[in-house]
């Protein structure tokens, strides 16, 4: 087994006031207490990046565990992954009913800790360090199943690659459910770097006063973020402790690469696109921000350890992107007798993305199947269209990054309700699944969907 690598002691800032080391230190004692367990067992961390998560989160690795992790799912999605895999405990920040199984234990900083009530059948593997949905699903929570080892792997990796070191102040900027949310602040902690933890958006002035004010010297943000900055003109001059920018989750435009190269350089520090996966703990590629504009519209080389290829290209070059290194996930799992599994998928991870490789430079160009990705969230359309069929006929195509359309047959409001019903389910803005309406959805001579001539309609 091989534990995360800390700094000397983790250090947070609630907002802009430092926490006490001794608060720091009560609380993982707490912890370690709260989830005291014979054996190997599973803690739910419901509540996300406030202080009680992140401390369970922490005492759940310290103590040999496996942490699962949600931010503050609907009653729905808890009770779901509660029947899907058994955690043995729960920090969860409501104050509802105890859930079915499950009894009130104590509390952690303020939050409520669940115990259940019969010791799950099926053991935790020793290896398991974390658990991360990564599909968005109607129907069965699955998840991501990574090592101690995979985040220790990719802790050192992107510390290597960024930089980072304990001068720096990073903040949650994404959930710690997103993978990439999780890497950055294992990726702080790791080199002894404080952590300003926040629940507030990128796109929110308030975030960017608190960044102020605290003196965030580097953050991470996905494609839809900065498009959003973009478009109200942001820039980063009231930040002066701000030295880099970076960005996963998606493909960026080069244009607004470009954009936001500029405006780093300008404010003497840098900005670096990067590409990963929850399979791969996270992230894959960077471009540094010393190469940026020579390779536009890329996202670099393969972090350090680690290695990318292409598969079966093609004669323009383009094939599906394959990674290979140490972070890459033990397996899935859908249900707690998956986690007594150890490695059942190899180093190697086949991404299902299309790229190309230029200069040693990784262009990623799509995916090689339907299979959207949308906020970190990987859907099915086809669900989806399933979910709407009782209004009429529906057809989802992607648009952009973190965007797809829903076609729909017909007056929209018919398919309101089921529409509110898909986003509430999947936990995704209206925005990413904007309605649209079509006299007819255009089909094939076979009869199916034309989803070629819905992508075309897509940007008229």
């Amino acid at each position: 087994m091989h534990a995360l690598r800390l700094g000397p002691s983790p250090a947070f800032l609630d907002g802009t006031e430092r926490v006490p080391a001794a608060t720091t230190a009560a609380g993982l004692a707490a912890a370690a207490t709260a989830f005291d367990a014979p054996a190997k067992a599973l803690v739910a961390v419901l509540t996300g990046r406030d202080l009680p998560g992140v401390l369970a989160y922490l005492a759940a690795l310290g103590l040999g565990h496996a942490a699962l992790l949600r931010e503050h799912p609907g009653i729905a999605a808890r009770d779901a992954l509660l029947t899907a895999y058994q955690p043995e405990f729960v920090l969860d920040g409501g104050t509802g009913p105890v859930p079915a199984g499950y009894r009130a234990s104590g509390e952690l900083l303020g939050a409520r800790v669940l115990a259940r009530t019969a010791v799950p059948r099926s053991p935790v593997h020793p290896e398991l360090a974390v658990l991360i949905t990564t599909s968005g699903t109607l129907g069965r929570p699955k998840a991501v199943r990574l090592s101690y080892a995979n985040l220790a792997a990719n802790a050192e990796s992107v510390v290597t690659a960024l930089g980072l070191g304990p001068a720096d102040l990073g903040i949650t900027s994404l959930p710690l459910d997103h993978s990439f949310g999780l890497s950055v602040l294992n990726t702080h902690l790791a080199v002894g770097a404080p952590v300003v933890l926040s629940r507030l958006s990128p796109t929110a002035r308030r975030f960017w006063q608190l960044c102020a004010r605290a003196g965030v010297t580097d953050l991470g943000a996905v494609p839809i973020t900065y498009r959003l900055l973009h478009s109200t003109g942001w820039r980063p001059a009231g930040l002066p402790a701000l030295r880099l920018a970076y960005q996963a989750g998606g493909p960026l435009e080069p244009g607004l690469a470009r954009h936001f190269g500029e405006l780093m350089a300008e404010h003497g520090g840098g900005f670096c696109p990067m590409y990963g996966a929850t399979e791969a703990t996270a992230r894959m590629a960077y471009l540094p921000p010393a190469e940026l504009m020579e390779h536009l519209g890329s996202v670099g080389r393969a972090v350090p350890g680690g290695r990318l290829r292409l598969h079966e290209p093609d004669r323009d070059g383009v094939g599906e992107i394959v990674y290979q290194g140490p972070n890459v996930m033990l397996g899935y799992a859908e249900h707690r007798a998956d986690l007594a599994e150890g490695r059942t998928h190899g180093d190697v991870l086949h991404t299902g993305d299309l790229g190309r490789l230029e200069r040693g430079m990784l262009y990623v160009l799509g995916r090689k199947d339907r299979q959207l990705k949308l906020y970190g969230k990987r859907l099915r359309p086809e669900e989806i269209e399933q979910r709407l069929a009782v209004a009429g006929p529906a057809a989802v195509v992607a648009a952009a990054p973190d965007t797809a359309v829903v076609f729909v047959e017909g007056d929209r409001e018919r398919f309101r309700a089921a529409w509110l019903d898909v986003l509430r389910i999947l936990e995704l803005p209206a925005e990413s699944l904007p309605l649209r309406e079509v006299a007819g959805l255009p089909r094939t001579a076979s009869g199916k969907v034309d989803l070629g001539r819905l992508r075309m309609l897509c940007h008229v």
